[in-house]
């Protein structure tokens, strides 16, 4: 049974009521359970404290934690018995988190896959898009992980967002959200993941592949090292099929997928450092994100191997500090921002009750700089 003393000054359990708020006591109380389950610090399985034990903890009658209790019975939340203590149970559905007053707060969820640079331009157009409808954002990022996907899925229904806008996390949400059947869908925009989705906007990756090997052809680079975490994520993979195109259209010869542990700097130092090290060390790298691209630079400065004199370094994405690095770096630059502010306006359209838009998809272009050497069409790198 859970310790309805707890560690929190507030009441057992971290429960705050409100007994000047004109929702009713019990409804506060069957909210804030309904959160505690939602975010795992009641799991399934755990016992809830005795309707008259949580009642004289939180000074109110013994009725209204029944009255709380029967609610979250009625919505398969917790099994009461009678004569035995009431337990959690596990989601059959994410509806049975919203909140029945949430009130008229106009809240979205957003997910991201990490706090980097590369989503800084892409909040800013949701944050323009959302104030457009006066709405509220909540951001948060996954790391990449199904698990915490799952948590944050139902953190977000439980705090009675509208909707949700997945960025580059679309799989891992659409599972979540498959899982518990249709009925558990609320409308979400994803973003930078090619999956079959209602309302999805995505970037041309196989277009943005091809012109990063034709550019490192025209340096006269036949072999090309592609540095990606995995080629399981479905937009790496696309990215992958555009080098693809190039060797089947005889641009060049071969692409290599050099892996490396995550899209962080330190991972591209660390890979980059182990292929310049090797017995056959790539002369031209192309990386997934443009923080791997640094990475690339600081072991190359490392090893004394000049960029772009023995190494040719391209990237993906077009983050700001590119342009600032040394050499300057050739990157193929995405309108993040544009998805953002087209992904919010979209979200509100659905939630408005408007029909899906289906699949748009944005271009990206080249950006020319200094880390493949002198390009003879362009006199720069």
């Amino acid at each position: 049974m859970m310790d309805v003393k707890g560690s929190h000054p507030e009441g057992p359990l971290g429960i705050e009521l409100d007994r000047e708020s004109a929702v009713p006591i019990a409804a506060q109380l069957e909210e804030q359970l309904t959160w505690l389950i939602a975010t795992r610090v009641l799991g399934p399985g755990d016992w809830l404290p005795s309707i008259r034990r949580l009642g004289a903890a939180l000074g109110i009658h013994h009725h209204t934690v029944r009255n709380a209790y029967r609610e979250l019975d009625a919505r398969d939340l917790i099994t009461v018995r009678h004569g035995a203590a009431a337990t959690v149970k596990e989601f059959a559905s994410l509806t049975q988190a919203r909140p029945r007053y949430a009130g008229a707060m106009r809240a979205w969820g957003v997910l991201i896959a990490a706090h980097v640079p590369f989503y800084l331009p892409f909040l800013r157009g949701v944050e323009i898009g959302a104030a457009e409808t006066q709405a509220l954002i909540i951001v948060s990022a996954t790391d990449n992980s199904l698990v915490k996907s799952k948590l944050q899925m139902h953190q977000f229904v439980a705090a009675g967002v509208r909707g949700i806008i997945a960025a580059s996390m679309g799989r891992l949400v659409q599972e979540e959200f498959e899982s518990h059947g249709p009925g558990s869908a609320i409308p979400i925009v994803y973003c930078d993941q090619p999956v079959q989705a209602e309302e999805s906007i995505k970037f041309d990756d196989p277009r943005a592949g091809l012109e990063l090997a034709e550019h490192l052809a025209g340096h006269g680079h036949r072999r090309v090292s592609l540095m990606t975490p995995s080629l399981e994520y479905p937009n790496m993979a696309a990215l992958h099929r555009g080098f693809q195109q190039a060797v089947d259209s005889r641009l060049i010869d071969a692409v290599d997928v050099l892996l490396c542990g995550g899209f962080s700097i330190e991972d591209g130092a660390s890979a980059a450092t182990a292929a310049l090290a090797s017995a056959a060390p790539p002369t031209a790298i192309a990386t997934v994100a443009d923080d791997l691209a640094l990475g690339v630079i600081t072991a190359a400065r490392n090893a004394q191997v000049r960029i772009p004199d023995e190494l040719a370094l391209v990237s993906y994405g077009g983050i700001d500090v590119a342009a600032f690095v040394d050499p300057p770096l050739t990157t193929y630059a995405l309108p993040t921002q544009e998805m953002g502010l087209l992904a919010a306006r979209r979200l509100a359209a659905r939630i408005r009750g408007e029909p899906a838009q289906g699949s748009t998809i944005l271009p990206g272009h080249l950006v020319v700089r200094a880390s493949c050497g002198h390009h003879p069409s362009s006199g720069t790198g």
